[in-house]
């Protein structure tokens, strides 16, 4: 999903973080998380009744605003089955993976674009994961 911040501060980010470990791990969710200029894009991966759930209580999450689904699909192996939840640092690697689309930030993604990018993010070296 996408969604914009509603108050963009480190201190949500991390809260945003702490929650989703804490809550993940419990219910068997992985998934990595990016967050630049006023924009979160979360990739989640588990259980469909999970997602589902998860998915509910961050629609409720006044940190959020105009939440989007851009992908929803079955998948066969899970790309981030270590991550409760990890985090992208942004730095120049990751602005030469997006391109164009680094100008325009995470809201600038089209739907159909967003596995792809997100998987290209992948393999970069700059996420953070605490498990």
């Amino acid at each position: 999903y996408r969604s914009m911040s509603r108050g963009p501060s480190a201190g949500d980010v991390e809260s945003i973080l702490r929650a989703s470990r804490r809550n993940n791990r419990e219910i068997g969710i992985t998934g990595a998380l990016c967050h630049f200029q006023r924009n979160y894009m979360q990739y989640l991966e588990g259980d469909e009744a999970a997602i589902e759930c998860v998915m509910a209580n961050i629609a409720e999450d006044p940190r959020h605003a105009n939440l989007t689904v851009l992908e929803y699909r079955f998948i066969a192996a899970r790309a981030f089955p270590r991550w409760s939840m990890a985090l992208l640092v942004w730095d120049e690697q990751v602005r030469e993976v997006l391109g164009p689309l680094a100008d325009m930030g995470l809201n600038g993604i089209q739907p159909s674009e967003a596995a792809p990018v997100f998987r290209a993010l992948t393999r970069t070296p700059q996420w953070v994961s605490l498990h």
